[in-house]
């Protein structure tokens, strides 16, 4: 084993580094990019640098946590950017926050219906109400709309 590792060369790692790409390619794991892109950069340092085979293990180790830091801090920056109107795919509910609606029931224990562009939510409320009661859009809870009352003053006429 000993043998097989001190003669490791430029090819060696540039084989790993494309064999490890091709898997990305074929399969989209994520990770295997940035390690084949690490086992690359030792291929290249190693032919134009001679070095032990202690330190390329150690470059390449070192090199694959770096490029993969890198990677995960782009990302996460990326990811806490302000998204475009595509972002709220998916996340219908959210749109509704603000939202003043009129309640369709009144609220029987917590629980009422609100008709909100072409479809009817159920929604929790705290207080009670009669139907009739305009009432704002506040949070979501899996697939209801929490509600809080307007004051009468606030209510739209």
């Amino acid at each position: 084993m000993s043998e097989w590792l001190t003669t490791l060369s430029h090819w060696h790692w540039l084989g790993l580094g494309f064999l490890l790409l091709v898997i990305e390619v074929s399969t989209s794991v994520g990770l295997l990019l940035w390690t084949g892109i690490a086992a690359l950069e030792v291929g290249l340092l190693l032919l134009l640098f001679p070095f032990g085979w202690q330190g390329q293990w150690l470059l390449f180790a070192l090199q694959a946590t770096l490029t993969t830091w890198l990677w995960w801090c782009w990302q996460h920056r990326r990811d806490q950017a302000p998204h475009d109107a595509a972002s709220g795919l998916n996340q219908r509910l959210q749109g509704y926050m603000g939202r003043e609606v009129i309640l369709l029931d009144a609220v029987a224990q917590g629980q009422s219906r609100v008709r909100l562009d072409d479809t009817v939510w159920s929604v929790i409320c705290d207080e009670p109400l009669p139907a009739g009661s305009t009432v704002k859009v506040v949070g979501a809870d899996s697939h209801r709309l929490k509600v809080i009352p307007l004051s009468p003053e606030s209510s739209p006429d």
